[in-house]
């Protein structure tokens, strides 16, 4: 099974790094007087309590008959997204913020996995699936 540490900091890496191009690029094309903000982390674990802001959560690591075969781990986490409560534009800027990540997703050549996608959203939270070879 593969060890989530090195995808770990390679999320990090991207999402803090390289996400706010990403939302400025979004901004940049909808200019409608909606402005994402950039996210206020520093860290992907960080309790970080000004808003916007996201949080990592670890879902699961599947490691069943057929990724053992191939070498491959499939990990699950989801990118809780945190928003001013009573911000109008809240489902608006939620959106935004998944094509931001998608975009990212795409365009990033991952070092640490062979597929990385957006798996869907519940709520405020963005699940990515995450293939890696061991």
């Amino acid at each position: 099974m593969k060890n989530f540490e090195d995808v770990y900091k390679e999320l990090e890496e991207m999402l803090i790094e390289q996400l706010p191009v990403y939302i400025q690029k979004i901004n940049e094309e909808k200019n409608d007087g909606i402005i994402l903000k950039e996210f206020y982390n520093s860290k992907l674990n960080e309790d970080c309590k000004r808003l916007p802001s996201f949080s990592l959560k670890m879902d699961e690591a599947e490691y069943d008959e057929k990724d053992r075969i191939i070498g491959n781990t499939v990990f699950a986490v989801g990118i809780e997204i945190n928003l001013e409560k009573d911000n109008e534009n809240k489902n608006i800027e939620l959106w935004r913020y998944e094509r931001a990540i998608e975009r990212l997703i795409n365009e990033y050549e991952g070092k640490n996995w062979i597929y990385l996608k957006v798996t869907g959203v519940k709520k405020n939270t963005i699940s990515l699936r995450i293939t890696c070879e061991e």
